[in-house]
């Protein structure tokens, strides 16, 4: 078997006429089938970022109808990968050919697209969900098999935006999650200088039109940003085709704790703390890290910088830094007197690490990237001039009352925008068709 199956049977379910929509179910009478497609594991690994808002859309998919989960597994997963590089080759050049190149991130998915079973899956099914846009080939099948069926499709961000800044300004090529799967040879040289340069322009490009794409096969795309959400609309205006998803906007959910404990996390005068949290694996918290290690040194900052998460560099020794790795509970993290600082140099996406912060009653300090598509109203600690930032991380006590006061407005926010009940109900209206724009 070249995916993995987990389904999950929640309730007895017969399909709909072949005249009824699935925006027509009921869900208290008929079972909606859904079948889910994941590109990445959601249970055998660590717990964070897109992952876990992964298994948030899970849990609501099955709180929503009849699920069948099913994971594409990337060429360098399967047993015998010779025969896949081989589909993954023929695929890249069939883009060239056609004029719509495609993106090596999907290429890499192409032996599994073509999986008999996933087609019969989805002839069964009322809606499928795709997770991202490397699940683009084996949408392009099931809507020549199925082109009534409706297909969800989240991209969580827009990825040619995140490629283009990280080729404009020079930043290093990120594989992502795929970096654990592929080949320690094959990533090394997908990231040297010179290749990354091209391997970034071509998957710009290919990204810019697979989303357009995307656009027009699929029946809704979700992503976790307003802003970005607000972008895919403009493009999709802009075509011509008659055919053209809704673009909606599911900002992430996030727990927060109880106020008694927030109430302990502000007013310690005497043991303020600079956290971060985030695996160097990202290239956008790599390049925070860096950022954060050379302002520690340079600007010889006093307060002691904790970091969170598993690290794949070797980080120097820095007076005042210390790296902790991953922690299985994240409460190790947000202790009392923390501040997570974050100054973000990729856009792109929703910075779940600051939504977590807000829920644990913590401050958070960063740019105006930092807080795209999230920010508060009259939050007092958006800081994009660097000396600002330093004199703050120098001296919290300084900006005591902005600690506190962005302390009191991220959990507000927190506990009005970003509620499981919101969630779910996004979601639910996504899945059945009767999702309107955000």
């Amino acid at each position: 078997m070249h995916y993995e199956n987990t389904a999950v049977t929640l309730k007895t379910s017969t399909r709909p006429p072949p005249d009824i929509g699935p925006a027509d179910v009921d869900p208290e009478q008929t079972a909606v089938r859904i079948l889910a497609i994941w590109t990445r594991e959601l249970d055998a690994t660590e717990h964070f970022g897109r992952v876990n808002i992964a298994r948030q859309v899970r849990a609501s998919l099955q709180d929503i109808g009849l699920v069948t989960n099913r994971r594409l597994i990337n060429v360098f997963e399967e047993p015998t990968p010779n025969w896949s590089l081989l589909w993954s080759a023929a695929a890249l050049l069939a883009g060239l050919l056609s004029g719509r190149p495609l993106p090596l991130q999907c290429a890499l998915f192409a032996a599994a697209a073509r999986r008999p079973a996933l087609l019969e899956d989805g002839l069964d099914a009322d809606v499928v969900y795709l997770d991202g846009i490397r699940t683009l080939l084996l949408m392009r099948r099931l809507l020549r098999v199925a082109p009534r069926l409706r297909m969800v499709v989240d991209l969580d961000d827009l990825m040619s935006r995140r490629y283009e800044q990280l080729s404009r300004l020079g930043l290093p090529f990120s594989l992502g999650y795929l970096e654990r799967v592929l080949p320690r040879s094959l990533s090394r040289l997908a990231v040297a200088k010179g290749i990354a340069r091209v391997v970034l322009w071509y998957e710009r490009l290919a990204l810019r039109n697979a989303e357009r794409e995307v656009l027009q096969i699929a029946d809704a795309v979700v992503l976790l940003n307003r802003s970005e959400a607000a972008t895919l609309r403009e493009v999709a205006s802009k075509m011509r085709d008659s055919r053209q998803a809704t673009v909606v906007a599911i900002p992430p959910m996030a727990k927060s704790v109880s106020r008694a404990v927030q109430s302990t996390m502000v007013r310690v005068p005497n043991g303020w703390r600079a956290i971060f949290v985030g695996s160097d694996v990202l290239v956008q918290n790599h390049l925070t890290i860096a950022y954060l290690l050379d302002l520690w040194v340079t600007a010889r900052i006093d307060t002691k910088l904790h970091i969170f998460g598993r690290q794949k560099r070797r980080w120097p020794d820095t007076p005042n830094v210390a790296f902790h790795g991953y922690v299985a509970d994240i409460e190790e993290a947000y202790s009392p007197g923390s501040i997570l600082v974050y100054p973000c140099l990729v856009p792109g996406g929703i910075k779940t690490k600051v939504l977590e912060a807000f829920a644990h009653g913590v401050p958070v300090i960063g740019n105006a990237l930092t807080f795209e598509g999230i920010l508060p109203r009259d939050y007092p600690l958006v800081i994009d001039d660097q000396a600002e930032l330093v004199a703050a991380l120098k001296d919290p006590n300084s900006r005591v009352e902005d600690l506190e006061r962005a302390t009191h407005i991220g959990s507000s926010y927190v506990a009005q925008e970003h509620t499981a009940q919101a969630f779910e109900r996004s979601w639910r209206q996504v899945i059945l068709g009767a999702a309107g724009e955000r």
